[in-house]
Parts: C-alpha cells; sequence; structure tokens
C-alpha cells in the first residue's frame, strides 16, 4: 500500500501566521518605514498574528480535532479579513502603497484559508498522523 502525504493546510494556516508575526516583531523598525502605518497597528497586527500562528499549529498538531474548533479558526480567519480591510480604508491616505498592497495580500490569502477550512472542516478533523495510522491498518 502507498502512502500519500499531503500537507495540511492547517499546518500551513499556523506556519504562515506565526512566521509573519515573527518576521514583524524581527524587523518591526523596518516594516514600520516600509508600511507607514502607526506603530500602534503594526503591533497589533504582529501580536495577532504570533497568538493567532500559534494556536492554529496547536490545532494541527492534535491528531483528533473538534469540528468546532476548525469553524472556529475559520471564523478567526474571517474576523481577521474584516480587520485587514478596515486597516486598508482607515490608513490608506497615510499608509505607504507597499504597506496597502500587503494587506490586500494578506486579506486575500486568510480569506481563501477561512473559505478552504469552511469547506473542508470535516475532513480536517482528522490529523495526517491519525488518517496515516488508519491506512495502514489492516481490517
Amino acid at each position: 500500500m502507498i502512502a500519500h502525504k499531503k500537507l495540511d493546510i492547517l499546518y500551513l494556516d499556523g506556519i504562515a501566521g506565526l512566521l509573519a508575526g515573527l518576521t514583524l516583531f524581527s524587523f518591526q523598525s523596518w516594516f514600520y518605514e516600509i508600511y507607514s502605518l502607526p506603530l500602534y497597528a503594526l503591533q497589533f497586527i504582529t501580536v495577532a498574528n504570533i497568538l493567532y500562528g500559534v494556536c492554529a499549529l496547536l490545532l494541527a498538531f492534535k491528531r483528533t480535532r473538534s469540528l468546532l474548533a476548525i469553524k472556529v479558526l475559520a471564523i478567526a480567519n474571517c474576523f481577521w479579513v474584516i480587520i485587514c480591510i478596515f486597516f486598508i480604508f482607515e490608513y490608506v491616505n497615510s499608509a505607504s502603497w507597499i504597506g496597502i498592497s500587503l494587506l490586500i495580500f494578506e486579506s486575500i490569502f486568510v480569506g481563501y484559508l477561512a473559505y478552504f477550512e469552511w469547506v473542508n472542516s470535516a475532513s480536517l478533523v482528522y490529523g495526517p498522523a491519525y488518517k496515516q495510522r488508519v491506512k495502514n491498518t489492516y481490517f
């Protein structure tokens, strides 16, 4: 029997959030100049990305996941899209075009993740380790 390994979207979601937050934290002064956003807005984005990334990775590493937790994660992504759109409209006159572009990209990326997680929430209940174990078990 050939075992096919697929990347679980929850790992991608968590790694992307955590990596974005840690990158913003590590190079905060540089991103402050590039985004031209107020420092408190950039710090809010940083903290939210780190917290979300940690929560998503904790969920991703579970063998069996709660359907409710997956749906809450998708709703959190939708909420983050709304926040990104709010930041875009709030700072469109003061932020740089690079900052606005990155916020637009982030809202599109997170919106796609929200859609994918919501539509495929039932298949995300079991993690890859659980699926691999069941696949190799002969009944």
